[in-house]
């Protein structure tokens, strides 16, 4: 009882995310496990990876732009608000679906034959799935928290089980995505009863056009930043072939709770944010929720950096020794994670300061990562994306100070911030020069 006391939007958010992860990783593990050829289950990673590759721009920005704004939309509204928001990115990801249709050409260059044979199958989870992601932003801005952290819970379980239990049970591939194709069904019912709870069903055209040219901005960052990883691989694997490039992929992993924790908690505190009257009080609390992370994080990073190259050749084989420098490196961008002035931002609605941000970040990761690359070979890459990402906070930073007055210090714990940055550091140049 004293831990669901505790519960607020930022720990349902974050716990949330952690079982999606969990789902991810553990289906990972017992198909790898499991009686599927490596093949097949490279066919099922790819056509999981389409699907996010074409929708996770569009609709993040769009949900993105839903969090920031909400606070601002006057209370009676607010029903109507969320529901047009939702039947734009139903109509959206319609679209979207008969866009890909007919542009079977397209997903060959992406998709190999084996994974085509599932691509009507694709659309299908694509057509249910999409509009789904809606639920826990309709739960985080009316502060259902319990529910939010039951639904992560249940949907981790049912993923898991219409994924693997097919294949354990000996029907093929087909089956799984049929499985996932069912519980997007089953998510779109609860959808429509949150909808039904918390929305006023009021179609509302203005809404859907300024919320397109608010979200606009979000939706081009996201997909410029979202190809870095892109840049950063075609880089390696021209350079350097596709044996090295398996070794990079190894490596190039930031630690999973890093990414999930931080996203979360940035997240959470956009609507926080953006209301006028809790702004300041925000600050603090980001501010607080923030250090609560580097205590939890950074020491995570360092203990892992630490036993890195003891741990790869453990959990992989031996010719992926090269693999945990990298990975190393990779550890690095925690520093970054731990700011969060983009939160900020995104609740002043200042969405053009984000992709303009976005273009000067991607712009920074191929430069650096190129030169960088040329002296000091797959490393030169990995510190091309630190160099990136830094860049991009940095600039955000001043960005707040310059239009706003805002010194990091106000939502930033700087001198334990400075303290595990340059420990983290300490141990990076410690472990690569008389370790390793």
């Amino acid at each position: 009882m004293r831990f669901i006391k505790k519960l607020d939007t930022v720990r349902s958010l974050q716990l949330f995310q952690i079982f999606r992860f969990a789902g991810f990783f553990l289906t990972g593990i017992l198909l790898a496990k499991g009686p599927l050829s490596v093949t097949n289950i490279g066919v099922f990673e790819s056509l999981m990876f389409f699907s996010g590759a074409v929708s996770f721009f569009w609709i993040s920005g769009i949900l993105n732009g839903l969090l920031s704004k909400f606070s601002q939309v006057n209370s009676e509204n607010q029903g109507r608000f969320i529901f047009n928001i939702s039947m734009f990115i139903v109509i959206m990801n319609i679209l979207l679906v008969i866009v890909l249709f007919f542009a079977r050409d397209f997903a060959t260059l992406f998709l190999t034959s084996a994974a085509m044979k599932y691509y009507t199958l694709l659309l299908t989870f694509i057509l249910f799935n999409n509009p789904v992601f809606l639920i826990e932003y309709v739960l985080l801005i009316k502060e259902q928290n319990i529910s939010l952290i039951v639904y992560g819970f249940i949907n981790f379980i049912l993923q898991t089980i219409v994924v693997v239990v097919p294949i354990l049970l000996g029907y093929d591939l087909s089956f799984s995505i049929k499985g996932l194709v069912l519980l997007s069904i089953l998510k779109l019912f609860f959808l429509s009863f949150l909808l039904n709870k918390f929305t006023d069903k009021k179609t509302d055209l203005r809404i859907w056009k300024e919320h397109f040219h608010y979200s606009i901005p979000l939706i081009l960052s996201l997909l410029i930043s979202g190809s870095a990883d892109y840049i950063d691989g075609a880089l390696v694997s021209s350079h350097f072939g596709s044996d090295s490039f398996a070794i990079f992929r190894y490596g190039a992993k930031e630690l999973p709770l890093s990414l999930l924790l931080a996203n979360s908690l940035s997240l959470a505190f956009v609507p926080k944010l953006a209301n006028k009257s809790q702004f300041e009080d925000g600050l603090t609390q980001l501010k607080k929720e923030s250090l609560t992370l580097m205590h939890i994080l950074f020491p995570m990073s360092i203990i892992l950096l630490l036993c890195s190259h003891w741990l790869y050749p453990h959990f992989f084989r031996d010719e992926f020794i090269k693999s945990a420098s990298i990975f190393n490196i990779y550890l690095i961008l925690i520093i970054s994670r731990m700011v969060f002035p983009q939160t900020i931002i995104m609740a002043l609605q200042d969405t053009g300061i984000i992709f303009k941000t976005a273009v000067i970040e991607i712009t920074v990761n191929v430069i650096a990562s190129y030169l960088l690359m040329l002296k000091y070979g797959m490393a030169g890459v990995a510190w091309g994306t630190i160099i990136a990402f830094s860049a991009e906070k940095i600039i955000l930073m001043i960005v707040l100070y310059k239009k706003r007055n805002l010194p990091v210090s106000r939502y930033l714990a700087t001198k334990v911030w400075v303290l595990y940055s340059l420990l983290l550091i300490f141990c990076y140049f410690l472990v690569e020069n008389f370790i390793n």
